[in-house]
Formats: structure tokens, C-alpha cells, sequence
């Protein structure tokens, strides 16, 4: 019997390029980096540009939604302040800190303090509680001109340095592990970790996307003929932005570093000089145990998914059973009836709104054999995001690497038992 292949034949629908409603972010640093500055706001298209801030501001460098106050903040290199607006409106409250060292890069780390990145000044790490309360210089030693930062998977802190050309890495405590990469860096900006524990780097003066191991040594170049790029985040499906100054421009691109498109074309709202990109989902629903059933796109009733959700450790578990590409022989349908049916699963963490999981295929069972059992072999075939915009409905975004297939499935509840706990969970 031929080996297991399957597709979803649906039809596809129109949705943003993150899969549920956004808003999408992009800190202009200006002509030359000179006045005027500004923040910009774009809708989930990429399109419909307004000015969202043009107050307040002094060589903006970065932009962080404080979702729970209703609040963003953005770092000015050049008056040495983070300034807090309303979220909504753009409106100018007041100086979230200030006698900073020229902050650049603005993260929120997992014990909920705001890390701070310093161009000039002591070049160390500096953290703010949420309120905007001074904590300690993090990092025991300087990063000159620190302007891109993220963590591994063990906690590690890690921090380009521009003028320097290199990355220092920290422990989880802010203690100096010495230097992390140190070639094929003209000049780096944002930095950020895949999936694989490949670090990623922005090289600006460079132009281009540089690719290290998890050793710090260098693998590729993992996107080539930029103009300045600055500024990333990142899209629920895989794909991230970039801000590609020369051209004035936000781009695409896929999790393989393949160009996809200009998402914000070139000076659309006046957008010269792009330093910063920030990707707002609009909903704030959270996965959770209430979304434990069978869901289905009604365009395709006999395929479908069943989810459950293990909260104690943030994973979700998918049955997807479909069809199979091709109808089977019909000496096999004649004597199994109709054998069409194929299963994959899927497994992986959530956060939020979003589960990243991986498609495994399993093969090598018999089903009812006399015979002895056959061990089955699961393999990774891919990869999944699932995302719930309520209780009732989600998105379903996958690729199928044997085949190379991808696409958009909305999904709905088969049945409505488990609504009131999903709902009971979402507002306790």
C-alpha cells in the first residue's frame, strides 16, 4: 500500500498576515536620523498608515505595550528617557524613567522586569520594574553601543554590541560570559533565537541576516541584499518583519529567510527611516483546558481536529484526521470499504492566544493483525500554529514538509459543551 499522504482541500479565505487581528507598530527614526520622529501605526495589511505618537520624542529607538496598563513606552536615544503614552491613543502621559545612558532596545524578561539597552552611558543592562522603578544594573560588565538583546532556552542573556561587532552572553544572574560571537559582524543590531538554538543577527552595516550555532560559531547568511535593516518581530505562522531603512520599507519574510513580500511598502505614511517593529495582537484571550474538544471547518464536515490542552505544562496535543491526496484502489476501498481516512497528529507549546506545534506522521502499525505488533515509527513532518480568537472559533496554519503544502483553515466547534467552562476560564 502506498505510503500516507494527505492534504485539507478547503477554500481558502482571506486573512492578515498574522492570523487574527493585529496592529502593526514601526518607530521611524527620520531622514538621517534627524527630526522629524515619529511612530507609526498600520493596520493587519500593513496598510492604512496614521501617526500614532509625534510628541515627546528624541531619536526613538524601541516600543513596548504595557497591555495591562493601558500603556506603551518607547526609548529615546538622544534625551536619555523612556516615555509613556496611553495605548490607545498615542497621547503623551509622562517619563516612564529617564538618566538613562542613550536607550536603545526595550524587552520584557520573565520575571516581569523591563531590560533596558544602553548606546552610551555605563553600557550595562539596566531594569525597571513595571511602574517605572529603577531595579539595578543587571550585567556585570558594558556592551558599548548594546542595541539588540534576547535569551536561550536556559536563560542566558545575550547582547550585540554595534560599534564592537560582536555578541557578549550573560548568565541567567547578569554575570559575564565572555563573548559569544565574534566574526562575519559589520555592525549588528537586533538579535533573537529560533527554534532550532540558532541565533539570529541583524547585521546593519552588513546588510544582511548572519546565522550562528548555538556555540556562537557562524553558519550562513541567512538573508542577504538588505539596506539597513533594523527592527524585527515576528508573525504567529512563522514569518517575521524587518525594517529595511534604505528602502523605507517594512519585509517579510519566511521562516527560511525567503523574501515574501514588502508588507509596508516603501514611505507609505511618510515612513523614512524604519528602527523598530512591534507586532500588537488585538485579542487578549488565552489558551486553556475549556477548548478541550472537536473542531472542524464546516466547507469540509468529515475532517476536523481534536484538541486537548495540558495546562500544568503549557502544551497541546492535536488529532487531525482527513483525507488522503489520492482515492485508494478500488480492489483496497472494495474490501476495507472505504480506507481514505488519514490521521496526523501535532503537539507543542502554547502562550497566549497560540500553540507552535510540530506534525508528527506515525506508520508501521497493523491494525487487528494476528500478527505480532508492529512497532510504529513517529516522525516530525512539519509544523502547525493554532490560534484561538475566542472560545468558538481559531485559525489553523500548516505546512506539510513531505509535500510541500501549506495553507489557512478556520475552524468552529463541532459541539458546544465545553463554551461556559472556556468562557468561566477566560474571565474567572
Amino acid at each position: 500500500m502506498k505510503s500516507f499522504l494527505w492534504l485539507i482541500l478547503v477554500p481558502f479565505l482571506t486573512f492578515s498576515a498574522s492570523g487574527q487581528a493585529s496592529e502593526f507598530y514601526v518607530v521611524d527614526i527620520g531622514p538621517n536620523r534627524e527630526e522629524p520622529w515619529q511612530v507609526l501605526k498600520y493596520d493587519e495589511n500593513g496598510q492604512n498608515p496614521e501617526v500614532f505618537i509625534d510628541t515627546e520624542l528624541s531619536k526613538p529607538q524601541d516600543i513596548v505595550f504595557m497591555e495591562d496598563e493601558g500603556t506603551v513606552l518607547v526609548s529615546n536615544l538622544r534625551s536619555g528617557r523612556i516615555t509613556r503614552y496611553n495605548s490607545e491613543t498615542g497621547t503623551y502621559i509622562n517619563n516612564f524613567a529617564s538618566g538613562i545612558g542613550q536607550p536603545t532596545r526595550m524587552k520584557v524578561g520573565s520575571d516581569n522586569l523591563l531590560y533596558v539597552l544602553q548606546w552610551g552611558g555605563n553600557g550595562r543592562v539596566w531594569r525597571y520594574d513595571l511602574a517605572g522603578n529603577f531595579i539595578d544594573e543587571f550585567t556585570s560588565v558594558g556592551v558599548s553601543q548594546s542595541i539588540g538583546m534576547d535569551w536561550d532556552s536556559q536563560g542566558n542573556l545575550y547582547v550585540a554590541s554595534f560599534d564592537a561587532r560582536h555578541v557578549r552572553k550573560f548568565d541567567s544572574n547578569g554575570n559575564d560570559l565572555g563573548l559569544f560571537v565574534t566574526s562575519n559582524l559589520l555592525g549588528p543590531t537586533n538579535i533573537w533565537f529560533d527554534s532550532s538554538g540558532d541565533l539570529l543577527v541583524t547585521d546593519w552595516s552588513g546588510r544582511a541576516i548572519r546565522r550562528f550555532d548555538s556555540s556562537g560559531t557562524f553558519e550562513s547568511n541567512f538573508v542577504l541584499g538588505l539596506n539597513e535593516p533594523e527592527g524585527v518581530d515576528f508573525l504567529s505562522n512563522g514569518d517575521f518583519l524587518v525594517g529595511n531603512g534604505g528602502t523605507s520599507s517594512v519585509r517579510q519574510y519566511d521562516e527560511n529567510g525567503n523574501y515574501v513580500k514588502d508588507f509596508i511598502p516603501s514611505g507609505l505614511g511618510g515612513l523614512v527611516k524604519p528602527n523598530a517593529v512591534r507586532i500588537r495582537k488585538l485579542s487578549n484571550f488565552e489558551i486553556n483546558p475549556g477548548l478541550n474538544d472537536a473542531w472542524y471547518n464546516p466547507a469540509t464536515s468529515g475532517q476536523g481536529f481534536l484538541v486537548s490542552v495540558f495546562p500544568e505544562i503549557q502544551q497541546l496535543f492535536l488529532a487531525w484526521f482527513t483525507f488522503d491526496i489520492e482515492r485508494p484502489p478500488e480492489d483496497v476501498t472494495a474490501m476495507l470499504g472505504d480506507p481514505g481516512h488519514r490521521w496526523l497528529t501535532a503537539q507543542g507549546p502554547y502562550d497566549g492566544d497560540t500553540a507552535n506545534l510540530t506534525i508528527f506522521v506515525t506508520e508501521g502499525g497493523v491494525f487487528d493483525s494476528a500478527e505480532p505488533p508492529t512497532s510504529t515509527d513517529p516522525a516530525g513532518d512539519g509544523t502547525m500554529t493554532l490560534e484561538f480568537s475566542g472560545c468558538t472559533e481559531g485559525l489553523v496554519n500548516y505546512e506539510i514538509t513531505s509535500l510541500g503544502i501549506s495553507g489557512e483553515i478556520p475552524i468552529q466547534r463541532i459541539v458546544q459543551d465545553n463554551v461556559p467552562l472556556c468562557e468561566a476560564l477566560t474571565d474567572p
